[in-house]
């Protein structure tokens, strides 16, 4: 069974048509890459996946249940998403951020340790996520997602704002969570020398992938 299927996915806004006719399956275990222009339906497909967005017309599929149906929950529980914003509750500590989602998420509070040493956060997690830099809130979204060790991890640009040492640290964490068995897309624009090694790479252009 795949970890991630779509078929004939469609996604309008409005007059828009942002997504037309994606097919896609991913593998538990699969490292996959996504490029494509701006505007060419990267970010909307990664939310649509995600469950986060629901189509227009077609279906997903997540470890072989509709994430969108009444009962859908346990499908939507899977996954863990990372998007452009690491959308993240400005006035609580980095730890309370960690603590709410672990919540959300079914996952126990003491995964957020572990978490935050593995993306060397330690050093933050009593401050403010407002008074965060750019690098530090997407390494805060990443944590989030990587809480209650999700089976799909959708990462929307996650290498902007990061430093090099934390692009490098980033590429070694998602080759040990393809080798866990996650099934793992990321969308990027990154530089090939910054990223991991993929399984594979999709190429989205106006809504269709090539």
């Amino acid at each position: 069974m795949n970890a991630v299927e779509a078929a004939g996915v469609v996604k309008d806004y409005g007059p828009v048509r942002a997504l037309d006719g994606v097919d896609l399956t991913l593998a538990a275990g699969e490292l996959v890459l996504l490029r494509g222009a701006n505007g060419a339906g990267k970010s909307t497909l990664l939310r649509v996946l995600g469950a986060l967005t629901r189509p227009t017309r077609g279906a997903v599929r997540l470890q072989g249940r509709d994430p969108f149906a009444s009962r859908g929950a346990p499908a939507r529980a899977c996954v863990g998403f990372l998007g452009q914003q690491a959308g993240l509750y400005g006035e609580l500590s980095v730890t309370e951020n960690l603590r709410f989602a672990a919540r959300l998420r079914g996952a126990d509070d003491a995964e957020i340790g572990p978490v935050a040493e593995r993306l060397a956060l330690t050093s933050v997690l009593d401050r403010r996520a407002r008074a965060l830099s750019q690098g530090f809130r997407r390494r805060v979204g990443l944590a989030r997602a990587l809480l209650g060790g999700p089976a799909v991890l959708l990462l929307d640009e996650p290498w902007n704002g990061l430093d090099a040492a934390s692009a490098e640290r980033l590429s070694r964490l998602l080759s040990e969570q393809r080798d866990r068995g996650t099934a793992v897309l990321v969308s990027s624009h990154a530089a090939a020398t910054e990223l991991p090694k993929f399984d594979r790479e999709l190429a989205l252009a106006r809504g269709r992938l090539a």
